[in-house]
């Protein structure tokens, strides 16, 4: 089941890379035709798409080539201590191709590829654990933040995997080495990875597990040691992360969303799907407030009560602009709510991710139709 769904991938990255990128893989980072590189290799060997902006996985590309900051890359990313705190996927790579440039890209995609075949894996090996056919693995590929790496190389499908790592790796059979090495390693990647940790924490201290909850909490010393040395060597960024009020992101973008109606019929269709998605992101936070009203305290409810307390908060604009920013931000969520829909037999934990699902299809339907027609 795992190999059918990194077959679903590899056939779609061929196709985006020869119907988008003209075969240059490292199109799949989708720099901006007006981002600024470095000269030397990356100016000489990156394929820039016909956007003038790009999308984050160039900034990754980037810090891929230059994990330490010793080569000045830090100029050329927008907000440098944001992103170099995510270290993980591109660290990764960059040791993996032995700091070898023209390894480094192949690298980060065979991670983003192995991340994948492990998440279905797990998730496959979950479903079998509620009670599910393993099929049901598959699954893992409507994760938004999935799709949305796969199709822009950022690191969300590593910490979607590694979501489900830690709640497959909790039950009470497995080894605890590998639980603790997801949680190490999931803020790493992305810092709601401290959120992972977090309901880890308080799922344990709820069970009155007192040392398994400190060495949860000892997993985010290489974090705090990373972010440490990112904030010597980086300057504060200027983004008003923080709401005004809780909620206040969300409610930016509904009144945004229902003030602009579109005219022309494939942006009537966008925006209908963007009001569908949006729809799924108010019922997600609905049930996370469900679940703590009702004292649902197990770790995939604390996953999913958690990254709602942590969106409430969310006020920068850029992450809530489309489906396409924010399913991807709060892909956690939407799997701690799914395993609750497969684990109680109650569609209704599902429907957000359902919800949201169209609108990320519809941005893979369009790349494809594009390029056809280009």
């Amino acid at each position: 089941m795992a190999f059918a769904a990194l077959g679903c991938a590899l056939a779609w990255l061929i196709t985006d890379v020869q119907l988008n990128y003209s075969g240059h893989w490292n199109g799949l980072f989708y720099t901006g035709s007006n981002e600024p590189l470095p000269p030397g290799f990356l100016t000489d060997h990156t394929w820039r798409v016909r956007d003038d902006r790009g999308y984050d996985g160039a900034f990754y590309h980037l810090i891929a080539h230059d994990p330490l900051n010793r080569r000045g890359y830090l100029a050329f990313v927008d907000t440098p201590r944001y992103r170099w705190r995510r270290i993980g996927i591109p660290g990764i790579a960059y040791l993996l191709a032995a700091g070898n440039d023209a390894w480094i890209d192949p690298a980060y995609i065979a991670l983003e590829l192995i991340f994948l075949l492990l998440g279905a894996f797990w998730a496959s090996q979950l479903a079998q654990r509620l009670g599910w056919n393993a099929w049901w693995g598959l699954g893992f590929l409507l994760i938004p933040g999935v799709a949305v790496s796969l199709d822009r190389m950022t690191v969300d499908l590593p910490i979607a995997a590694l979501t489900i790592a830690v709640l497959w790796l909790s039950t009470e059979d497995q080894p605890v080495w590998g639980l603790y090495t997801a949680l190490a390693l999931a803020p790493l990647i992305r810092e709601t990875g401290l959120i992972l940790i977090l309901a880890w924490c308080g799922s344990r201290l709820i069970r009155k597990r007192i040392r398994e909850a400190v060495s949860g909490a000892m997993c985010t010393i290489p974090t705090l040691l990373w972010y440490g040395y990112v904030a010597l060597d980086t300057q504060p960024d200027q983004i008003g992360f923080f709401a005004g009020y809780p909620f206040g992101g969300l409610v930016t973008w509904t009144l945004n969303a229902l003030a602009h109606p579109q005219a022309a019929y494939g942006q009537r269709v966008s925006a209908a799907l963007e009001l569908i998605a949006l729809a799924g992101i108010w019922l997600a936070f609905a049930l996370a407030i469900y679940l703590a009203a009702t004292r649902r305290l197990d770790l995939a409810a604390l996953i999913a009560i958690l990254f709602s307390a942590f969106a409430s908060l969310i006020g920068y604009q850029d992450i809530w602009a489309s489906a396409y920013g924010i399913g991807r931000t709060l892909s956690p969520l939407l799997i701690g709510l799914a395993i609750l829909a497969l684990r109680d037999r109650r569609l209704i934990f599902a429907a957000p991710m359902l919800l949201i699902v169209p609108r990320i299809a519809l941005q893979f339907a369009a790349e494809i139709r594009v390029a056809l027609q280009g």
